[in-house]
């Protein structure tokens, strides 16, 4: 019975340490829990979730409805057994695309999962312009996460106007959509998107995501005279007073009476302004229009004024050109106030008045033809005309409205050209010219000059051509390009020619080439006037000195000397310039004449005898000699008026005076 009790006493004990080693037991998991920050939010909404005693060294995994999600850090680990944090963890997670309402969030160490729940909010986003701000008519792109799924759609208002409507909403609650910015004020306006099961959202809670509502300027039309009518509108302005400048001034645009223009814009944010009256001020051009509202928020367009026409025939011309002038556009001559006229000095070129009297407007506003000469003081190039006239105001105010006229004429510069452009001084060089004022136009005469001193008038043709001859004058410069040739007539018109050329002494001989005795004539050009010139050939000076002319010029002929056959240079000196050429001494066949040259002053006679007939050389008779040369040899029978010594090459030979009787070697 003892060994009976004692059994049933172990087995009560293993039974409580059964019990024990089964509490013992239990999963950690059991008593695990999971919190959410934040526990709502839209799509993309980051969620912070702690987890507590979880399995120690446990790893992680979050599912939300189901679907695993992705965290942050990628794997999370609960905290080692007998750490601080021993089955805890924190991290992070990114709440997906989903629609709106509870979604269930839970979290698993490999055991039962922890659960919290977690609201998906709506959000709706402006994904384009970029700059999220644009003018009435800009399209807009939204986009709509957290609605209801599909089967409902959503609406999408800016500023509280509808953008879009009925836009289909996904299995994901998302949509997007486009839609074109309504009429609104100017300014900041949220977007919203409302779903057909009330689910809403506004940019209104991200101010940074609002559009705003630029203003709009429109001018019509966009162009036109000074003193022309046009519409001001536009849209987005804030409602009340808007103010406007012209040509970016910072003053304010004005009526014809002086007080600043000020439109409306009404609670729609729209103005509209007929007849606003373009600045008869205002000068050709583009400009640019600006409007500012009272909330400081400002628009702008742009106007070209158009020229009033002012004709000028010609357009192009010298100066002192007659012009015919004429235009257009003007205040029309009216019986009251008075009639409309371009005063005295009112017409000007460039900055010049041009007209001394006062030239009149008609009743149709059309300048009177004038002619007028362009100002001797006129700049070269393109000169602006301008008109203006004292006419009555174009709207019936008190103050004057003048009107502006506007051309353009360019002023030219007359041309010469000179053929040859170089040459000695005396020589003859033609000009021609175009573009001068024609003969018949008062003082056209163009007076030629050389280094700026009159040589030669001319009188350009009906064209403007001119064309005259000159002679270098003896005061030119020597060397090249020291000389210019210019031209002007009585309207300053002016111009220069290049640089004209005058060489420096020269010298040329005729021929160029011969025998002793030939006879040779230099010319020469390029010296100093009225100066004695000295002619070598070779080292042999001639005794006569020829004299330059007015010019430096001068001509000299003499006979070439008994100088060695060859190449001899023939100079001419004067007291500052020396110039040469060359002279080529040929070997001339032997004649009677140049064997007796040495005793040509002693020679009477000279008579020879061969094949049986007798020949006679006689320098006094030329014609009746026939004795062409003395031949080696032969006798001949000289006769000579004085005791003399015949010489030639290395024969010599004493003569007596009367008749001598010689052998020639």
């Amino acid at each position: 019975m003892r060994i009976k009790t004692n059994i049933v006493k172990l087995l009560a004990v293993l039974a409580i340490l059964g019990s024990l080693v089964a509490i013992a037991a239990v999963p950690a998991s059991a008593v695990a829990s999971i919190g959410l920050n934040p526990t709502s939010g839209p799509v993309g909404q980051g969620v912070t979730i702690t987890a507590i005693d979880f399995i120690p060294n446990a790893i992680l995994t979050v599912k939300i409805d189901g679907i695993a999600l992705a965290t942050n850090p990628a794997t999370v680990t609960t905290g080692k057994t007998g750490d601080a944090d021993e089955g805890d963890a924190t991290f992070g997670i990114t709440i997906p695309t989903t629609t709106a309402g509870i979604h269930q969030i839970e979290v698993s160490d490999g055991t039962t999962p922890k659960t919290a729940n977690f609201t998906v909010t709506p959000k709706v986003a402006i994904t384009s312009p970029a700059l999220k701000q644009g003018p009435v008519g800009t399209t807009v792109s939204v986009a709509g996460t957290g609605f209801s799924g599909a089967g409902v759609t959503a609406d999408v208002t800016i500023g509280g106007v509808a953008l879009v409507q009925n836009v289909t909403i996904d299995n994901t609650g998302s949509f997007t959509a486009s839609g074109v910015v309504p009429t609104l004020t100017s300014g900041n306006k949220a977007v919203s998107a409302t779903d057909g099961d009330g689910n809403a959202a506004t940019t209104s809670l991200q101010t940074w995501n609002t559009f705003k509502v630029t203003p709009t300027l429109t001018l019509t039309p966009n162009s036109g005279l000074s003193g022309a009518k046009v519409t001001v509108s536009g849209s987005g302005w804030s409602a009340g007073a808007v103010s406007l400048t012209f040509a970016g001034s910072g003053n304010p645009w004005r009526d014809p009476s002086g007080v600043p223009y000020t439109v409306t814009a009404d609670g729609n944010g729209l103005i509209s302004a007929p007849n606003i009256v373009v600045p008869v001020s205002a000068t050709a051009g583009t400009k640019s229009v600006t409007g500012t509202d009272i909330g400081a928020n400002t628009g702008s367009a742009t106007f070209t004024v158009i020229a009033r026409p002012l004709t000028l025939t010609p357009a192009s011309g010298p100066r002192g050109t007659k012009v015919l002038v004429t235009g257009s556009s003007m205040t029309p001559s009216t019986a009251s106030p008075a009639n409309s006229m371009v005063d005295a000095g009112d017409l000007v070129f460039g900055i010049i008045g041009w007209n001394t009297t006062a030239i009149t407007v008609d009743s149709a506003g059309v300048i009177s033809p004038s002619t007028l000469a362009v100002p001797t003081a006129a700049n070269l190039g393109v000169n602006p005309v301008k008109a203006t006239d004292n006419g009555a105001d174009l709207n019936g105010a008190t103050t004057t409205d003048n009107l502006t006229a506007e051309g353009v004429f360019t002023v030219t510069k007359p041309t010469i050209s000179v053929s040859p452009t170089s040459g000695p001084k005396g020589s003859s060089v033609t000009l021609t010219g175009a573009g001068w004022l024609p003969g018949t136009t008062t003082g056209s005469t163009v007076s030629i000059t050389f280094n700026g001193v009159i040589v030669v008038t001319t009188i350009p043709d009906a064209t403007g051509n001119i064309m005259a001859a000159i002679n270098v004058p003896a005061t030119a410069v020597i060397g090249a390009g020291a000389n210019a040739i210019g031209a002007a007539d009585g309207n300053s018109n002016s111009a220069t020619n290049a640089a004209f050329t005058v060489p420096g002494a020269a010298l040329t001989v005729t021929p160029t080439e011969g025998p002793v005795a030939t006879s040779v004539t230099v010319t020469g050009s390029g010296f100093a006037a009225y100066t004695a010139i000295t002619v070598k050939i070779g080292t042999y000076a001639f005794q006569a000195q020829p004299l330059s002319d007015i010019y430096g010029a001068f001509t000299y002929t003499f006979t070439v000397p008994g100088v060695a056959p060859g190449s001899q240079s023939i100079s001419a000196t004067d007291a500052t310039s020396t110039a040469s050429a060359f002279f080529v001494v040929k070997v001339a066949p032997a004649t009677t004449q140049s064997q007796t040259a040495s005793i040509a002053s002693q020679l009477v006679r000279v008579w020879g005898y061969s094949g049986g007939t007798w020949y006679m050389y006689d320098p006094a008779d030329a014609a009746g000699s026939n004795l062409a040369t003395l031949t080696s040899g032969n006798g001949y029978w000289i006769n000579v008026n004085a005791d003399c010594t015949l010489v030639y090459g290395g024969f010599h030979k004493a003569l007596s005076a009367g008749w001598n009787l010689i052998g020639w070697p």
